[in-house]
This record gives C-alpha cells, structure tokens and sequence, in this order.
C-alpha cells in the first residue's frame, strides 16, 4: 500500500469563497471586497474559491474579462502579492479562466487558476520569481 503524507508550512492567506451564479457585476464588487482586506494584509497571498459557483457562459464576453482585469488594475496597489482561483474543473470554466489569467498577466497581476486546491496551495507558497 502505497500512502502519501504532504506537510503544508503555511503562510497567512486572505481566502474568499464564492457560490452560485457569477457574473462580471458580481466580480467586480469581489474585487473590491478582495482589495480592502489584502489592504488590510499586505503581506498575505489570495485565494479565490469559486468551485461552488456557476457562469452564464452565453453571457461572458472578452469585454467583460476586461472590466474585472482593470478593476484589478484600478486596485493594484492593493494587490501586491499572488492572487490563486479556485475554479470548477469543465471546459468552459477553463477556457474563460485561460483568457483571464492571459490578460491578468499581460497587467503584471501575479494571478493564476487552478482547478484543484493542492496546486494553488503548493503555487501561493512558492515564492514570487
């Protein structure tokens, strides 16, 4: 029997769990809840966990990706460290969160989506390049 044991040294992260519909409103005023606590804690990485929520996928929009990467860029000094996203692990769900995290690169916001909690923990704990 083949078993695993991972020890997590952890580090204080602000977490911010989500569920139900999600559309660009509700993403940005999380945005907006997300800079006033990592104001708060500048020293401490993001979690966003939106495992639990769904997208109008119809509705979503490249313009609509947009405004929520530029509210992240009207709060960057807020968001100084790594942001990590938590999504569902569907097609759709990673093909818009692909087009996010290109464009929140492309701002120079240390953001990253993941579908499984294992890698955004071991990523947020790695050290920023």
């Amino acid at each position: 029997m083949d078993s695993k044991i991972k020890i997590y040294s952890m580090k204080d992260f602000i977490r911010k769990n989500a569920s139900g519909e999600i559309d660009s409103e509700r993403s940005i005023k999380m945005v907006r809840e997300l800079s006033v606590a990592a104001n708060f804690h500048a020293d401490h990485n993001i979690l966003i966990d939106l495992r639990e929520t769904t997208i109008p996928i119809d509705k979503i929009q490249i313009g609509d990706l947009m405004k929520i990467v530029m509210e992240f860029v009207q709060f960057a000094p807020s968001f100084k460290n790594k942001i990590a996203n938590l999504i569902p692990n569907n097609a759709d769900r990673v093909s818009i969160a692909k087009q996010l995290e290109a464009c929140m690169n492309i701002k120079n916001v240390h953001y990253k989506f993941f579908t499984e909690f294992e890698h955004a923990i071991e990523w947020l704990l790695e050290e920023i390049a």
